[in-house]
């Protein structure tokens, strides 16, 4: 599938948070971060089969060696969105990464059939609740960044978890959408709705924010990158009502596919992404698994260094 983390605007995006320099090796983009102490790391995002085919060949890490020794990285990240089995990394140099910049797991549905289609393919659970919402009259619409932050900074405290700063988010905007390849929804219901937990009037202007997601596409590819969402009002089903509407979105822009980006390796009901893969998992779909984060390492003690910081880190 088509990915929008090889453009030339996810390029601009990366160098406006935190990213410091990138380069094409015969268009493939390798980004470099600063490691305070040690030096810095080389990454490729997402690269396609035939990148990451080239990656593997001696033209191109040659080009990443003499790239290393300019700016002193400790090792080279190739991401590859390849599917496991023809390409063995491991035969070419690259060890498995000890953590994944982008998830490796994922669930994609096939919008390119009928809406009556793709409802009979989710699980009954699913198309059960996209009912709940529209009866509780919530809607979907194009929404502000502001609106998506909101939730998402409220509900990242609520669990307790990291997250990240608003211009961020401002910046994934303003690059992306030079291209028309982001947007932002909102589901929200009436206000009578949220504060009498029935529905009096569905067309009532003042409408409470319940769920918002942002969405990139590029070609034929949807993909869910980030949610927010209120701990209020969970009976409205809301989440489900928003993500049927992005998938009619998807099919009006023409596209085939909705990766809903990230699901849990497993079913431990213990993961981290436990819930959210059983949300996901409502819409049906093919999990697909990327051969993910490979490191190519030119300084094994730095390496190893690095590699126990980001554990502690993270920990």
């Amino acid at each position: 599938m088509a990915t929008i983390f090889q453009t030339k605007e996810w390029e601009q995006f990366k160098l406006a948070t935190g990213w410091q320099k990138s380069w094409r090796i015969f268009d493939v983009l390798v980004l470099e971060k600063k490691i305070p102490l040690l030096g810095s790391m080389l990454y490729t995002p997402m690269a396609s089969h035939d990148q990451t085919k080239l990656a593997t060949q001696k033209i191109f890490q040659n080009q990443i060696n003499k790239i290393a020794k300019e700016s002193k990285a400790i090792f080279f990240r190739l991401e590859s969105n390849d599917e496991i089995g023809e390409i063995k990394l491991d035969e070419s140099g690259y060890r498995k990464a000890f953590e994944e910049m982008q998830p490796e797991h994922t669930l994609i549905l096939d919008i390119s059939k009928p809406e009556d289609e793709i409802l009979a393919q989710m699980k009954p659970k699913g198309r059960y609740n996209i009912k709940v919402a529209e009866k509780y009259g919530v809607k979907v619409a194009d929404s502000k960044i502001e609106d998506f932050y909101k939730l998402y900074e409220t509900m990242a405290r609520r669990q307790k978890i990291t997250f990240r700063t608003f211009p961020y988010f401002q910046s994934l905007i303003d690059n992306l959408s030079k291209k028309d390849y982001v947007k932002v929804f909102s589901a929200s219901a009436p206000y009578e709705t949220t504060n009498q937990t029935k529905v009096q009037n569905y067309e009532s202007k003042n409408r409470a924010i319940l769920v918002s997601a942002i969405v990139v596409f590029y070609k034929d590819v949807y993909t869910y990158l980030f949610g927010g969402s209120s701990d209020e009002h969970r009976e409205m089903m809301a989440p489900y009502k928003l993500h049927w509407e992005i998938i009619r979105e998807a099919k009006r822009r023409g596209c085939k596919y909705y990766d809903l980006f990230g699901i849990a390796p497993t079913d431990d009901g213990k993961h981290p992404w436990a819930g959210v893969t059983r949300f996901k998992k409502q819409f049906g779909g093919e999990e697909f698994t990327a051969l993910g984060g490979w490191d190519l390492v030119f300084s094994p003690t730095k390496y190893w260094l690095f590699k126990i910081a980001e554990k502690i880190r993270r920990h």
